[in-house]
């Protein structure tokens, strides 16, 4: 089942189709890295997998439903891969919806965490980003997704180890981005006093 994600990920999420990581790579490649995390932190559940595999399919390639995933993999993966799944007309930006969306996915601990490997995978690779998108990201990051990192590893301990290996990657990722962005505004500053 895990190899049909694989080659309907591949098939669907393609540079050929217009899925492309910011770096000009195959889209799909984010999906397989995210599966390959949960692995590497010892989850096997094939339907985990599958719905990591699967997790971006219905938010962004077109004609991909709930039931379209249940029927060709089951109902299970294709409830995992709703939970991660950002529902179509809800603004993320406001506060309450990104507190809400992240509470539903809180509420397994296979759907959370699939996000902390997504969210983990999309933060080490955000140098593809421009210097915006990186500061918006990471503080979006340290205000919602730390605290749901710490929540879900109190909840689950089975994947204690995920949750704080996700943050405590990402961390010093948000260091780093803060500091370089405080850096520019005290420069910015200076310049101004100048004129």
């Amino acid at each position: 089942m895990a190899i049909k994600a694989l080659d309907l990920v591949r098939e669907e999420m393609c540079v050929e189709k217009g899925f492309k990581r910011d770096n000009g790579t195959d889209y799909y490649n984010h999906c397989v890295d995210v599966a390959n995390t949960l692995i590497s932190f010892g989850i096997k559940d094939e339907d985990v997998i599958c719905a990591a595999l699967l997790h971006d399919i219905i938010e962004d390639v077109e004609g991909y439903r709930e039931i379209t995933i249940a029927k060709m993999f089951n109902p299970n993966v294709a409830r995992l891969v709703m939970l991660v799944t950002k529902k179509e007309g809800v603004n993320y930006k406001h506060p309450e919806a990104i507190k809400e969306y992240l509470q539903n996915i809180s509420t397994d601990m296979n759907a959370a965490a699939i996000k902390a490997s997504d969210r983990m995978h999309n933060m080490l690779t955000l140098d593809e980003k421009t210097f915006e998108a990186r500061y918006r990201k990471a503080i979006e990051t340290k205000t919602y997704y730390l605290p749901f990192f710490k929540q879900c590893r109190y909840m689950y301990p089975r994947y204690e180890n995920l949750f704080y290996a996700a943050r405590a990657q990402i961390e010093p990722l948000i260091y780093h981005i803060e500091s370089f962005y405080n850096e520019l505004q005290r420069l910015q500053e200076e310049i101004n006093n100048l004129k």
